[in-house]
């Protein structure tokens, strides 16, 4: 009787090609680009409700959580706000007004009185005062951690698109192909195995059957 007690060794499946790679990236791309552009706004959305929830309240209690932790700091840190909001609206001690117009005079010299000097040391004490003024908003802005002063920014969102290359699929069809290869010679190999085992079986019981039937081999 006929029949193979060895399986079969099956031919794999192809392995993805880049041409593979980069057609399901040219199909595919379109959709994920108009699900991240249908996802960003809601995104934005979502943090943006998040923040006026929420933001206050977490400022307020990281703030409480640091003063509570480092008390020596939170009050020197209040101190300096306190010295800084007051040089903010002050003058220039009378001191370095003076200073300033005796080095001024004494750069003019014989220019001193007329008036393109009185305007120049006029114009140099705004200066100044600006300067002092200036100097304790960056102490503040300094102190309060916020130099420069924040401004808007745009809202994290997820870029599905920015993931989605034709490297990034090529990658995971190299991934899962060989644990598909191998799972489909496994496959294979164990239906042709069972199907070997079933024919031996039959062969042998066709065997063990014959002497019952009175059949005989090369004898009368």
């Amino acid at each position: 009787m006929g029949g193979s007690s060895q399986p079969a060794t099956p031919t794999p499946p192809p392995q993805p090609s880049t041409a593979d790679a980069v057609n399901a990236w040219t199909e595919n791309m379109p959709a994920v680009f108009e699900e991240q552009q249908r996802q960003a706004p809601l995104e934005a959305q979502q943090q943006l409700e998040l923040l006026q929830q929420y933001g206050v309240p977490l400022a307020e209690a990281y703030r409480a959580t640091e003063n509570a932790a480092n008390p020596e700091a939170a009050q020197l840190q209040r101190s300096l706000t306190a010295q800084a909001n007051e040089g903010m609206q002050s003058d220039v001690p009378e001191w370095m007004q003076q200073e300033y117009l005796s080095n001024r005079s004494a750069q003019l010299g014989t220019n001193v009185g007329s008036p393109v000097a009185a305007d120049y040391q006029s114009t140099g004490l705004l200066q100044q005062k600006q300067e002092w003024q200036n100097y304790y908003r960056n102490m503040a802005l300094s102190i309060s951690g916020r130099q420069p002063i924040g401004s808007g920014q745009a809202p994290q969102t997820s870029n599905y698109a920015g993931g989605f290359t034709p490297n990034s699929v090529m990658d995971f069809n190299s991934s899962t192909y060989a644990p598909y290869a191998s799972a489909y010679s496994g496959m294979y190999g164990a239906n042709a195995n069972m199907a070997a085992s079933n024919n031996r079986s039959r062969m042998g019981l066709i065997s063990s059957m014959i002497p019952s039937f009175g059949f005989s081999y090369g004898g009368n």
